[in-house]
């Protein structure tokens, strides 16, 4: 369901939202680059600091379904690499890309983010190059929003907390159709509309 279009995760810390991430970057039926700049040891894949190069562009032409774990300290620089990458890799091949970013408000933080922000670029003009983005934070109201209203699906993970009251009324967002337990996740449309609930799966955890 979510897999062509541009996604926003949400919840509280240690509800599951990287959890489910990681299975979303690992289900992914193309190229799935994570930016990783909150975790050192990475996820389950492989590392590629050369991402950018030809070699590398070779190897994801190889396969329908390659994984790029990019560990960084300069997330918006290797944003702007990731994206470039993505779509070498969709011209070349034709296969679908997803670009995954955890704690959000780095990349996209409100009132801070400039017009050649290339998180702000993808989200805004990369799905006809078969680019989908997800994003993740523990409270949305902390992102940009004109970017972030460009997400088909969003999802909450796990329990939601008083801090997230204001953004839950604003979005009108209803509080009786969200998980009451860690890891538990529902997928709303644009309306608010429930698509889907389910739990993350814990190989991921």
């Amino acid at each position: 369901m979510m897999q062509a279009f541009h996604t926003l995760v949400a919840g509280d810390s240690g509800g599951g939202k990287t959890t489910l991430m990681r299975e979303m970057h690992a289900e992914f039926p193309g190229l799935s680059i994570w930016v990783n700049f909150t975790d050192t040891d990475g996820i389950t894949g492989r590392d590629l600091d050369d991402a950018a190069t030809v070699r590398s562009i070779g190897e994801a032409r190889a396969s329908d379904a390659t994984r790029l774990n990019w560990v960084t300290e300069t997330p918006l620089q290797t944003a702007r690499q990731a994206r470039k990458v993505a779509h070498e890799y969709h011209e070349a091949t034709g296969f679908p890309t997803q670009v995954v970013f955890d704690e959000g408000h780095n990349v996209l933080p409100d009132g801070e983010v400039e017009s050649d922000n290339p998180v702000k670029k993808m989200l805004h003009e990369d799905r006809d190059k078969g680019l989908k983005v997800v994003i993740a934070t523990q409270d949305p109201s902390d992102l940009e929003y004109t970017p972030i209203k460009q997400c088909k699906y969003w999802v909450w993970v796990g329990e939601w907390s008083v801090f997230h009251d204001g953004f839950l009324r604003y979005f009108k967002i209803p509080r009786d159709d969200l998980p009451t337990e860690p890891y538990q996740y529902v997928a709303f449309d644009k309306r608010m509309n429930v698509l889907h609930r389910a739990e993350t799966q814990e190989v991921y955890g």
